[in-house]
């Protein structure tokens, strides 16, 4: 992987110096600059540039002031200094500011100066990994924040249908529950799961429940002959059929489509009505 570096100086055997020591080293790059305005430029040219090594002393810009202008611009920049012990002070101040990350003194230590420059790229990749993990984090907030909203429309759309359905179950019991004639609903063993206030007053023994009890023990003894009609038409497999028993007609209907049979509805409808 390589590593991109912009030495900056006014003192061109510096520069030269400088360049012949890091370019022994085949992972790093070197770009170059002899004033501070000069490195503001390549650094625009070069954006993969992580790590700026400035000296201090420079006419127009020192190098505080170069790299506090690459921290506003290019904040993510390691930035380091070199200078003599003269200007301590003040580079003491441009570190507690955040602006250097590390002074090196001249005549530098080749091996100081090597092992700092690494550890000035290793600061700034741990730090892209973090930034590329918050930006992940970030992401994957935003979709998980995204499918929340959706989810929650989902349940309120689901609700809502729910709470219709609901409705309508209650509209559609209520209007069977005052039907003016008998309705019973059978299942395909021809146990009595729906039923109406007129089905009870007209087939129940004492006007009980008629729900969960089979039809050849559920109505009077008087509607016996319907027990047999329900039988016969089961057996037949028709689609509908009509007969009159004690002065009603007896509709029968079998529900659902073809052989998929769910069971039937009867609806007795007095003579005359």
């Amino acid at each position: 992987m390589e590593r991109h570096i912009l030495i900056v100086d006014d003192e061109i055997n510096i520069l030269n110096a400088l360049e012949r020591l890091l370019d022994e080293h085949d992972d790093l790059v070197v770009h170059r600059a002899s004033s501070g305005m000069e490195g503001l430029e390549v650094i625009d040219q070069h954006p993969q540039i992580s790590v700026v090594l400035s000296d201090q002393r420079m006419p127009n810009m020192t190098g505080i002031e170069f790299l506090k202008q690459v921290k506003a611009r290019y904040n993510n920049v390691v930035r380091m200094i070199l200078s003599g012990y003269s200007e301590l002070s003040s580079i003491t101040q441009a570190i507690n500011e955040g602006s250097i990350f590390k002074f090196l003194t001249k005549p530098w230590d080749e091996d100081t100066l090597l092992n700092n420059i690494r550890e000035a790229f290793e600061y700034y990749e741990l730090a892209e990994k973090n930034r590329k993990l918050t930006r992940q984090l970030q992401e994957t907030n935003h979709k998980l924040e995204e499918f929340n909203a959706g989810l929650e429309r989902l349940v309120e759309e689901k609700t809502h249908k729910l709470q219709l359905h609901v409705a309508s179950l209650r509209v559609y019991q209520e209007a069977i529950e005052r039907f003016p004639f008998a309705v019973i609903g059978l299942d395909n063993s021809r146990t009595i799961v729906l039923e109406n206030a007129a089905a009870r007053r007209e087939f129940a023994k004492q006007e009980a429940s008629l729900l969960g009890l089979p039809v050849d023990s559920a109505f009077k003894e008087e509607w016996l002959p319907l027990e047999l009609e329900i039988c016969r038409f089961s057996q037949e497999h028709g689609i509908r059929t009509q007969t009159v028993i004690n002065h009603n007609t007896i509709t029968l209907v079998n529900l659902g489509s073809g052989a998929q049979s769910v069971g039937q509805i009867l609806i007795t409808t007095p003579i005359g009505e």
